[in-house]
């Protein structure tokens, strides 16, 4: 007796698709995994200052280490990063520039989070301190961009500019200023915004139950599957 051609391709394809998300969320826990471990690695270093910064390998995947900093902050020329949500309130990432005493390089800081004005319209305008701070910050290094739609790197002339992803290299062009490649999020609360930088926003154990779900629902549907074509063989026979 010939099987369903139709059902029984239906069923395998979503057998397959659905294996192949649970491949795909185990993978993507591994790496969160290994953004953990790496980050712990980093932070058992210790909090470093500017100079102790620059004594580590420049192959090293900073990401993680933590820094106190000293220095001053290029006030007027600031970035707020759109779509940004706190405790279900919308609103902006505010970056700056700080530069550390005696640094002629400048990096490029998420202070944190502030909240939207009475209109999209009229942009938040922060004042930053004038005098000399200090700063525990959190580095991140490598793909900053994230998602984002076509059209989005197009910003408007003036300061503040609103922007839709993070690219440290544009920031250093629009600023005409020398950035390090990677970037800093204030750790503790700075008076001009509120941090709240996760390394992680999913943990590798929910990404390990997401893959189990898929799982599950490839063994259902090849058990429902089995179960339907007995039935259908039974009554064939009839």
């Amino acid at each position: 007796m010939k099987l369903p051609v139709i059902s029984s391709s239906i069923v395998l394809l979503v057998v397959a698709v659905c294996i192949g998300l649970a491949n795909w969320q185990w993978q993507r826990a591994q790496q969160k995994q290994q953004r953990l471990d790496n980050i712990q690695m980093m932070q058992a270093k210790g909090l470093l200052d500017w100079s102790g910064l620059f004594l580590l390998p420049e192959t090293l995947d900073k990401t993680g280490l933590r820094l106190q900093l000293t220095g001053f902050v290029r006030g007027k020329q600031y970035w707020l990063l759109d779509n940004r949500t706190f405790k279900g309130r919308p609103g902006y990432d505010l970056l700056a520039l700080f530069y550390p005493n005696g640094s002629a390089q400048g990096l490029l800081v998420n202070f944190g989070w502030v909240a939207l004005g009475n209109s999209r319209n009229e942009l938040p305008q922060v004042r930053f301190p004038e005098d000399e701070i200090t700063l525990s910050v959190q580095l991140k290094q490598g793909d900053l961009s994230g998602f984002y739609l076509p059209g989005a790197e197009q910003v408007k002339a003036g300061w503040p500019k609103l922007i839709q992803y993070i690219d440290v290299q544009q920031q250093a062009l629009q600023s005409s200023a020398q950035l390090l490649d990677f970037m800093a999020y204030a750790v503790d609360f700075n008076g001009v915004a509120q941090p709240h930088y996760e390394p992680v926003v999913m943990l590798p154990e929910k990404h390990r139950a997401y893959a189990f779900q898929w799982l599950l629902i490839a063994l259902a549907a090849a058990v429902i599957y089995i179960f339907a074509l007995r039935s259908w063989r039974q009554v064939d026979k009839c």
